[in-house]
């Protein structure tokens, strides 16, 4: 990201009220610092599990590179299933955040609150989402730019990832039984990322559409890819 001018190019663009919003990549990093450190000072540490609930739309990526940089590993959950279902995997993996899109997507989490007792805070992605045991995205940001001296650290302890460590557990569907997470580390998303740039090559120039969801493990590395 530091390659790029603040301007341009977009890092992503989304359609927000009918309009398409670009987001620079040197937006996008300076978010991404402000979320991660925003985490921070909610507690959030290296190990810990942050759950996303969301469609596709930047503030998921967004929220997903914070988690890496953190050093925390992410619990992407599929938007369409229902709060039941999604409960079982939040309890399993022990989520101590979750950050979901929408209204409706929040109103699945504090169905069943009460029965995740790792859980200790509910963040949403849209400012009209709020509710009462629930902050906003922007005031997670806003708490990371208060961080101070803590920026000044954050590359280098975003740097400190190992490639061992846990990067995200993306649960199966549970066809045959209960949904099982599968662990890839930091070294596997690499891994699969190398692979990918001897097949295809992207420039500054190029657009992307994003069609897979980003909760998949395909969708997942390709979003970080790019």
């Amino acid at each position: 990201m530091d390659r790029y001018p603040r301007d341009t190019p977009p890092a992503f663009r989304s359609k927000v009220d009918g309009v398409w919003k670009p987001i620079t990549h040197r937006e996008a990093a300076d978010r991404v610092q402000a979320i991660a450190l925003g985490l921070r000072s909610l507690g959030v540490k290296p190990g810990d599990r942050v759950s996303i609930l969301s469609e596709n739309r930047p503030e998921w990526a967004l929220t997903d590179f914070a988690c890496l940089a953190l050093e925390a590993a992410d619990v992407p959950i599929y938007p369409t299933l229902p709060a039941k279902q999604a409960e079982y995997m939040w309890k399993d993996s022990g989520c101590a955040v979750i950050c979901c899109s929408t209204a409706e997507q929040a109103a699945k989490v504090f169905e069943v609150r009460g029965a995740l007792p790792a859980l200790r805070q509910v963040v949403v992605f849209d400012s009209a989402a709020k509710r009462d045991g629930a902050m906003t995205l922007a005031e997670v940001e806003a708490l990371g730019r208060k961080a101070g001296d803590d920026a000044a650290r954050f590359r280098a302890d975003a740097l400190t990832a190992r490639p061992e460590t846990l990067a995200t557990l993306i649960y199966t569907s549970g066809t045959t039984g209960e949904p099982k997470g599968v662990m890839l580390t930091h070294h596997n998303i690499i891994s699969n990322i190398r692979q990918m740039t001897q097949v295809f090559y992207f420039d500054e120039h190029d657009k992307l559409l994003g069609i897979l969801p980003f909760f998949h493990s395909f969708g997942f590395t390709v979003c970080l890819w790019l």
